[in-house]
């Protein structure tokens, strides 16, 4: 069970530095094309996961939560740049980094229930 819980906890992490690491590095130098200032694009879509980051590296259960519902709107992000022009490999990337955070903070949260639940029972 806890190996089970490491997984998902890397899986987080690496779902959210992932995808503010491909925000960055997209907008900031890889864009062909930007219609919007490249400051204000990365503040607008990196500034939600900086209030999770501290939360999710201490492990905290609620932060897990939120942020796998917040994954859910940079799916579809993703999905939408996967239809665009010249970003569909941004948006592959956004969308998998998504996927991956939305399973690592659910299924964390899930196994640290499971493993309370335990503890209270015994």
């Amino acid at each position: 069970m806890i190996n089970n819980l490491i997984l998902w906890r890397i899986l987080t992490l690496i779902g959210m530095l992932g995808l503010m690491a491909i925000i960055i590095i997209w907008n900031g130098w890889l864009t062909p094309v930007q219609e919007l200032n490249r400051g204000l694009e990365i503040a607008i879509l990196e500034f939600p996961l900086l209030f999770f980051v501290r939360g999710i590296i201490n492990g905290e259960r609620d932060k897990h939560v939120a942020i796998s519902l917040l994954s859910l709107l940079y799916f579809f992000i993703g999905v939408w740049m996967i239809f665009a022009p010249q970003e569909g490999l941004y948006g592959y990337a956004i969308t998998l980094l998504s996927f991956c955070l939305y399973l690592g903070g659910f299924f964390y949260a899930r196994i640290l229930d499971k493993m309370e639940d335990q503890h209270r029972n015994v």
